[in-house]
Order: structure tokens, then sequence, then C-alpha cells
């Protein structure tokens, strides 16, 4: 087993208490609501963050402060693992990777290795994971950041908001479009672009049949199947919806393996309540 220390954030959809159980280091991006400053999901949980969206607030992330990463790392660094292994969302989403890179350099950490997953929610998570078992089976860093690499580009990730009153409220779609689009009750599937540089749209439809049709062909053409694949749902308080799509993706794909969770806080302030996020990623 190697004395490595792996760590993940915030936008993975792991919380505290599944960090714990797996012995990986969860870091905290930071929630600003109304001009103060929460660690997710230490001074907010997912839950406190729904009633704010609820209440009508416009949440929005941002980064660990360097001062808090400062001190996270230090103490890693008093430790003396052999190797710390971070993972995290994409660079070009948050500027957590940069984050890390700059304390790195102050403290000098050269045992430290910093992953840009180019993904973001439940996909980061199953990296983080996978490092983790890799780890206590003696891999390693090479290995591992091949493991992480091959995951890397056989993953895929839709976001579909239940309306489009958050997009809207961030100013990621305009009122009046927002206001059409309720009226013309069109429904609209998000996507990670591959390079993992932004979320864009992928299709609109005006059924929730097209938009499910429009993710179970992009799957099937992916070549994603139950031995080498692994499912994730995410939902933003709408576990209904989450584990009906479990079930009949399951009837679609033999009965393949899909883990359902909540919705990490940054696809959440993106999305809005209810909303939805599907992403397949490989196996080891």
């Amino acid at each position: 087993m190697k004395n490595y220390l792996i760590v993940t954030d915030t936008t993975s959809a792991m919380n505290g208490v599944q960090a714990k159980e797996s012995g990986i280091e969860l870091v905290s991006l930071s929630v600003l609501i109304d001009g103060i400053e929460y660690k997710d999901q230490i001074d907010i949980s997912t839950e406190e963050l729904y009633k704010k969206l609820e209440a009508g607030c416009i949440p929005t992330t941002s980064q660990p402060n360097t001062g808090y990463l400062h001190e996270l790392m230090a103490n890693w660094k008093a430790k003396n693992y052999e190797a710390i292994i971070i993972i995290t969302c994409s660079s070009d989403l948050s500027g957590t990777w940069s984050g890390f890179n700059l304390v790195k350099n102050q403290l000098e950490m050269n045992n430290m290795y910093i992953y840009d997953s180019r993904q973001v929610g439940a996909p980061v998570m199953d990296m983080a994971l996978a490092a983790k078992q890799m780890a206590d089976n003696d891999h390693d860093v090479n290995e591992i950041f091949e493991m992480l690499e091959m995951k890397t580009k056989n993953s895929f990730s839709f976001l579909a908001p239940f309306d489009f009153k958050q997009l809207a409220r961030s100013g990621r779609l305009s009122p009046v479009a927002a206001k059409m689009a309720s009226i013309l009750k069109v429904k609209a599937l998000l996507y990670l672009k591959e390079d993992g540089s932004c979320v864009d749209k992928y299709a609109m439809s005006r059924t929730e049949s097209k938009i499910v049709k429009t993710v179970i062909d992009k799957f099937k053409n992916a070549g994603v199947n139950a031995k080498d694949y692994t499912l994730y749902i995410s939902h933003a308080d709408n576990e209904e919806s989450a584990l009906k799509a479990k079930r009949l993706l399951q009837d679609i794909f033999d009965n393949i393996e899909v883990i359902v969770n909540k919705l990490p806080a940054v696809l959440t302030c993106h999305g809005g309540m209810k909303c939805i996020s599907v992403h397949y990623i490989h196996k080891m």
C-alpha cells in the first residue's frame, strides 16, 4: 500500500461522509450568496443551498481561497506523504487547479501531482475513488495518471435543467429568452464539451421523450455497455426523476451499474433546482 494522499474538491459530487469513508481528502469550493462566502459542505450543506435557491437567491461558486488552501496544504506537507495526488474539475470551469498549483509552488511541495480532469461532477469523484483504490493496491503515480487520463478520454456529461429560471437569474440566458422558452414549453439538454472548456447547448426539444432519446443515442454511439462503463445520475432535489432515469437506463443497457447522488453546488448553481446530470465513465 502506497502512503499516498488522494484529494479532490466538492465539484466532484462527493460529500464529507463519502470522503471520510473512502479515505479521500475533500477540499471545499466557495459558495457566494448575498456577499457572504460559505465553504461548500462545511459552512453550507446541499440541502441548505436548495433552500437558498428556492428563496430566490442567486448563488455563485468560486475556487477555494488561497489562505484556506495554504493551511490545508501545509498540514499535508507536515505528514510526509510519499505523494499527494489532487484531482480537480476542469481548469476551464474553475480556478481550483491553478489555486493548487500556486500554493504548491509557494510551499515547494515536489511530491504533489495535480490532475486536471477536464470533467465536472460525478466523473471526478469516480476518478478519485479509482485513484485511492490503485494507491491502496501499490500502484505508483505514473500508473494512476495513466488510469485518470483513460477515464477522462472515456467520459461524457449531460445536464438537463428542469426549467430556465436559474439560467436567467445567473445571466446565462436572457429573461426574454427564458420566458419564451417557458411559454413554448421547450426542454434543454446541456453538455460539457469534450475538452472541458465549457457547458454548452446540446439539444432543444418540446418533449421530454426526445431529450431522453438524445441521451440514449449518444451513449449507444459511444459504445456504453454494462461491462466497461458506470453511469452516474446526479440530481438537485429531484430523486424521483433520477430513479426513473436509472430504471430506464438499466433496462436499455443490460442492468448497467447506475449510481444516483446529489448534484454538486457548482452544477446546481448553473442548472437550478430539480435539474439532473447524467454521466458515463469507463471503469478501470
